[in-house]
């Protein structure tokens, strides 16, 4: 019994090393020969668990995918009949707890902007369904909160105004220092929820009632 959980716990060593390596230096620089040493398993173990640094790659993603969720789901685990500006707040208090979470979401925000900066083609379809999915949840609050009127490009401004608003707040890490545009932490991400939902829902407020007057006359 003892060969399958040490086995199980070299993969999970991996997937974890992996991630930083791939963050830091990309797919391309990543080597077998690194991640094996960080690690502190032999050369072998990447084929042997993932069959490739291609396989090792794509479950690393998978994997941060799926703790990035459980951790910050952009519904905020609200049904989808919920109030749609209580959706909205959920998806930007979401967005912004990720983004000031470097130990548990900057190895993914890194690797997805390699990848659409630098792409290698090996995520294009799961980073592609992954967006889709994440979007799902903005795009469905703001048609309510615009109304049928609006059309779909006024949907995607919208949505490119909040996520840009989050982004904006974003840390980096460089040379092992956190550092910030704005000098923002994660104390405050209730404050700047706030903001950026009564500052978004004026927006929409004034595009849906620009949407509305030409119906009017």
């Amino acid at each position: 019994m003892g060969k399958p959980i040490r086995g199980q716990a070299t993969k999970d060593k991996l997937l974890e090393i992996a991630g930083s390596v791939f963050a830091e230096k990309g797919y391309r620089d990543a080597t077998h020969a690194e991640i094996c040493r960080r690690a502190h398993t032999n050369a072998a173990a990447i084929n042997y668990h993932f069959g490739s640094k291609e396989g090792l790659y794509r479950a690393v993603f998978e994997r941060l995918i799926q703790k990035t969720e459980a951790l910050y789901p952009l519904d905020g685990g609200l049904p989808a009949t919920a109030d749609p500006e209580a959706r909205l707040r959920a998806f930007i208090q979401a967005r912004l707890n990720r983004i000031f979470d470097p130990d548990n979401h900057e190895k993914l925000h890194r690797i997805c902007m390699l990848e659409i900066f630098d792409p290698t083609g090996l995520l294009m379809e799961p980073l592609s369904r992954q967006l889709a999915k994440d979007r799902e949840h903005i795009v469905r609050a703001l048609r309510e909160l615009l109304g049928p009127q609006a059309s779909p490009e006024d949907v995607t401004w919208c949505e490119m105004s909040i996520v840009g608003q989050c982004f904006f707040t974003a840390q980096g890490i460089r040379d092992g220092v956190i550092r910030t545009l704005l000098n923002l932490n994660a104390d405050d991400v209730k404050g700047l929820t706030e903001h950026i939902v009564a500052f978004s829902l004026g927006g929409i407020a004034s595009i849906r009632e620009r949407l509305r007057r030409p119906a009017e006359t």
